[in-house]
């Protein structure tokens, strides 16, 4: 039976909920202040990038007292930032360094381990063991505070998480590099591509098919000839996505692919739209509270106070 069936299935539900549109983010996602486009004017055209040696990530070893879940619906939440850091300013994609270790030691407080996506991948579609209360949390953009904030911060609590990383920004000032991603990825952590240049990819398909296989297929090949580990996964610029892109995800060699959606329930049918939750800079602990399925209030720590900026 062709593997198209459950991608059917998927866009037909998405869709059907969209009205015919294209599925989109209820907010869009901050791009960077400074427009980053192909290099030549021309439509770009994907090229096969050097063979690469992978390395393949690390996954947490399941304990004996992990039970097998799945194949099927799997309860675990996904969860969004972009940069962990305190820009002076009130932006819902900065979270505090401060709150950020406060969202961390809530999780660990309440029993959640994290795990690598393609481990949640791989107990829908196939059954894995998996923790009592699994999450992933992941990171979008490969903004530099990932790895100079966040990565410290989770390490405290023996936390693991998937970076989405833009092609054209891996060189860029105030984006991790491809060292610095090979070392999370040499810590347990995933890497996933977010296109090669953070566009709209349901308004790119529509002018040149050939850009559509740029922004999804060579960003993954070139990720992997850079990073040297593979890259399974895509998450969706603005979370936007139609039949097209999802197809075009999908025949570029993905797994699985991430966007924005309002519950922790992962199913088969939306293996190429897995639900992911926003964490915004502006949440109280309350907010977290109910982002989250698991959630014990008898061990909820202290939030920090938040300081005006000057």
């Amino acid at each position: 039976m062709s593997r198209y069936w459950y991608l059917n299935l998927a866009f037909a539900l998405m869709l059907a909920g969209c009205g015919g549109q294209a599925l989109a983010a209820p907010h869009v996602t901050e791009t960077a202040a400074s427009t980053l486009t192909p290099t030549t004017t021309a439509s770009p055209t994907w090229t096969p990038s050097p063979t690469a040696t992978l390395t393949p990530t690390i996954t947490p070893i399941p304990t004996p007292t992990w039970p097998v879940q799945g194949p099927g619906r799997i309860v675990c939440p996904i969860l969004m930032y972009h940069r962990i850091d305190s820009p002076g300013f009130n932006s819902r994609y900065h979270v505090r360094p401060e709150d950020f270790e406060w969202h961390m030691q809530m999780l660990h407080d309440w029993g959640y381990t994290t795990i690598p996506i393609s481990l949640l991948v791989q107990a829908i579609t196939q059954g894995a063991p998996l923790p009592p209360r699994p999450v992933v949390l992941t990171f979008d953009d490969g903004d530099i505070s990932v790895y100079t904030t966040a990565w410290p911060i989770m390490q405290k609590f023996g936390f693991i998480g998937v970076v989405y990383i833009v092609g054209n920004r891996l060189q860029a000032d105030g984006y991790m590099n491809a060292d610095q991603i090979r070392e999370l990825a040499e810590a347990g952590w995933e890497v996933g591509s977010h296109s090669m240049s953070h566009a709209d990819l349901t308004k790119v398909h529509s002018k040149d098919r050939n850009t559509l296989m740029w922004e999804t297929r060579q960003s993954r090949l070139d990720l992997e000839a850079a990073i040297g580990v593979p890259v399974r996964t895509f998450a969706y610029p603005y979370g936007i996505m139609d039949d097209a892109v999802g197809r075009a995800v999908h025949n570029a060699g993905y797994e699985a692919a991430v966007g924005l959606g309002y519950t922790a329930e992962q199913w088969p049918s939306m293996l190429y739209y897995l639900w992911r939750r926003e964490v915004r800079g502006d949440y109280t602990i309350d907010t977290f509270r109910i982002v989250m399925p698991w959630s014990d209030v008898s061990e909820t720590p202290t939030a920090p106070t938040n300081t005006p900026s000057p």
